[in-house]
């Protein structure tokens, strides 16, 4: 968690050196995405079936999406994944569905996370079998222990195509979001939540792997150059040795060869990029219309050290997310200068829209009549106004990572810091945050 100083003062690092951030002039706004009606998209993470009292009380959902639309947010980020689906055969979607578009929200739907890595085996193994008619197979993890789906398999393939269509055909007239996209309103959904392959050295991966060496390197004796390393053949290269794949070395920048991870976590990356765009021009072959987003759940580039772990751990570099029209960043704070530098790198080579979102920390405790309300207003919203295509806010309720709202049904492990006067005035400004950011991109 970062502190609340990253927050409260409107700074940019740039080199080290703590820069005020500037007021930005009309001319340098970007002009963001927009919904059918002309408002800029503003959004924020909503969980609406997984914690009481929102999961069982339809009234407690309905004051946080009145107030939430009172606030200036006018799209809900949610888990709306098959696993989601299956529990009550599409009832706490359909739930959603009608709540949001009641209240006149849009909802933009996370369909899997982490690339369908919630197919378990057991009972969710099954039911994907009735309902798609495959059997997922499982991967591996680097010391040889299960992991998720194997990304790359047909099954995943033929799943996320399949769902993606039931979604899209089941919500075409309900709340899912619209944006203005070359002179067209078109849907939005995105394949998944958290651009990640938990997964990647079962045996069929690592021959992947190694045919991905000879294409990038042509001669084995080209790849102990790069790597440091004196492998025999290409059959000897293997992911799971972890003296020569020091994974856990490479996240805290300490492996004695860094190369060979980065080559694997590129090759993981771009095998996440490929499914994910495969998927993609499939379900376009029904619904041509339809726009995709990626989640990406740090900024890109980022200096904190838990989106550099991330990234190694989960194969999960910015090119990942290549396959999606829009991206939604879920930074950590405002971002640096160098960060912003990256993410402008990516918006130049790929064409992408990039939605900034930024989490929110209990820790923040900041009055509504101090300065530092009002730097923070400007701080997030110019930067959202300046360098992204819309804005919005992790989370309203997520309860075990960072979130704004509380009720006094929580649990105490769930609460993190908040009191209720502690949240209203986290909730004041978030309000204000997206207040702001509208005035800017009127």
């Amino acid at each position: 968690m970062l502190s609340v100083i990253r927050m409260i003062f409107p700074l940019a690092v740039a080199g080290g050196a703590l820069l005020p951030v500037r007021m930005i002039a009309a001319e340098e706004q970007r002009n963001p995405l927009r919904l059918p009606d002309g408002q800029p998209l503003t959004c924020i993470y909503f969980f609406p079936h997984w914690w009481e009292p929102w999961k069982s009380d339809d009234e407690a959902i309905r004051a946080d999406l009145k107030r939430l639309r009172g606030m200036g947010y006018n799209t809900l980020l949610l888990d709306h994944e098959w696993s989601q689906a299956i529990d009550g055969d599409w009832k706490w979607l359909d739930r959603s569905h009608r709540l949001a578009k009641e209240a006149g929200l849009a909802i933009v739907p996370w369909l899997s996370p982490k690339t369908w890595s919630d197919v378990l085996p057991g009972r969710r193994h099954e039911l994907a079998k009735q309902w798609f008619g495959v059997d997922f197979p499982f991967g591996r993890q680097q010391d040889g222990s299960p992991a998720a789906p194997i990304i790359w398999d047909r099954a995943v393939h033929v799943a996320g195509v399949r769902y993606a269509r039931m979604y899209l055909d089941r919500y075409a007239d309900q709340a899912l979001l619209r944006v203005r996209w070359g002179g067209k309103d078109r849907p939005v959904v995105s394949l998944s939540v958290e651009s990640a392959w938990d997964g990647g050295f079962d045996d069929g991966s690592i021959e992947r792997f190694r045919a991905w060496c000879r294409r990038k390197y042509g001669s084995i004796k080209a790849l102990n150059e790069r790597w440091g390393t004196a492998i025999a053949d290409w059959s000897a290269i293997q992911p799971r040795d972890r003296a020569m794949f020091d994974y856990a070395g490479h996240a805290e920048g300490k492996a004695a060869r860094p190369q060979p991870v980065e080559d694997h976590v590129l090759f993981r990356s771009e095998t996440i990029r490929d499914v994910l765009a495969g998927i993609g021009r499939e379900v376009r072959r029904t619904h041509p219309d339809v726009l995709l987003m990626a989640e990406y759940p740090y900024q890109y580039d980022a200096e904190h050290p838990h989106a550099r772990a991330y990234r190694v751990q989960y194969g999960a570099d910015p090119i990942s997310c290549d396959w999606a029209d829009i991206v939604l960043i879920r930074a950590t704070g405002p971002l640096s200068a160098s960060e912003l530098a990256a993410l402008e790198r990516h918006r130049r080579r790929t064409g992408q829209r990039f939605i900034l979102t930024y989490r929110t920390y209990s820790d923040w405790d900041v009055f509504p009549a101090s300065d530092a309300f009002s730097r923070s207003v400007e701080t997030y919203a110019g930067q959202a106004a300046r360098y992204g295509d819309g804005f919005g806010f992790y989370s309203w309720n997520e309860m075990v990572d960072t979130h704004v709202a509380f009720s006094p049904t929580m649990p105490a492990s769930e609460q993190h810091g908040w009191t209720a006067e502690r949240a209203e005035r986290a909730i004041r400004l978030v309000g204000a945050m997206a207040t702001r950011y509208r005035s800017l991109v009127p």
